[in-house]
Parts: structure tokens; sequence; C-alpha cells
């Protein structure tokens, strides 16, 4: 009965490490949900977590590194045909690095960095044409707003506050 009941909770802790996620993705001016499931955690000092799609299984949705149990590395998800979607890094206490987001065309709309699990640089948004900065997860700096290619708007923010009388619209 004692082997029954460590089995059983075993089964239940290993279902628990394989729940489903989700990955949101663009498509057609919409964004789509689909469902991810993951391999169970492994034990390995370092590894490659996969998830796949759970609408067709042997499609790759999500690659992680792994180390010491925690992401670390090289994060990667997918458009469900196996285009890049995301790309990020990983340090051993969250985001550290490249982060940059793809549309259905393959092109970047979305690219900064992160330090320590917040933005931190520069960060451009080019669906939206904007250029800015941020400094520990807050806007910091010079904010620059496009449209066809031209500057229409700037700002400038200190530590997550737009500076008084520092926002411009130009040609409006």
């Amino acid at each position: 009965m004692k082997i029954l009941l460590m089995a059983m909770g075993l089964a239940c802790a290993n279902a628990l490490l394989a729940q489903p996620d989700t990955l949101y993705i663009p498509n057609s001016g919409t964004t789509l949900a689909y469902a991810v499931s993951y391999e169970p955690l492994q034990v390995a000092q370092q590894f490659k977590r996969i998830g796949h799609f759970v609408n067709d299984p042997s499609k790759v949705a999500v690659q992680l590194d792994y180390k010491q149990g925690r992401p670390c590395g090289v994060y990667r998800a997918y458009f469900p045909d196996g285009r890049p979607l995301i790309f990020a890094v990983y340090g051993m206490n969250g985001l550290h690095g490249d982060w940059s987001e793809y549309d259905e065309q393959g092109r970047i709309t979305v690219k900064g960095q992160y330090r320590d699990g917040l933005r931190d640089g520069v960060w451009a948004f080019r669906g939206e044409g904007i250029v800015g900065h941020y400094k520990k997860g807050l806007k910091h700096g010079k904010w620059k707003y496009y449209e066809n290619g031209r500057v229409v708007g700037m700002e400038k923010y200190r530590n997550g506050e737009l500076k008084k009388g520092s926002s411009i619209r130009i040609g409006h």
C-alpha cells in the first residue's frame, strides 16, 4: 500500500511538472493563444527544456536552456510553422541579455535588452514606431516616436516619470 501511494504521488508530481502553458502568437492583426505542453523537468545539472504545441505535438513551440534547475541561457519560441517568434537570454536570476520578437514575415518588431530581469538600455518597438531608453525597468532618457520613418514626437523621462515640458510633437 505504501508503494502504491508513493507511486501515485510521483505520478501526480510528474503531471504537475508537465502542465500546459500558453504561447500567444500574432496572426493577421489578432493574437491567438496556443497551448504548449512541456516535457517534465530533469534533474540533470544542465539541459534543454522543450515545449510542444498541444494541437500538434510533432512541432516545437518553445526551447529553454536550464542550468542548476533554473532557466539560464537561450530561450526560443516559434510560430507553429517553425519560424522564430521570440529570442531571449536568461541569466541565473531571470532575463538578462537580448530580447527580440518577430512578426509573421520574419521582421524584428521588438528589440531590446534585459538586465537582472528588468528592461535596460535602448528598446525599439518597430510596429508602433517607438524607440526609447529604459534604466532598471523604468523609462529613462529620450523617447522618440516615428511615423513613416520621420520623427513626429519626443519625450524625456527620468526614473519612469515624464520630465515636465519635455514632450514635443513635430508637424502636428
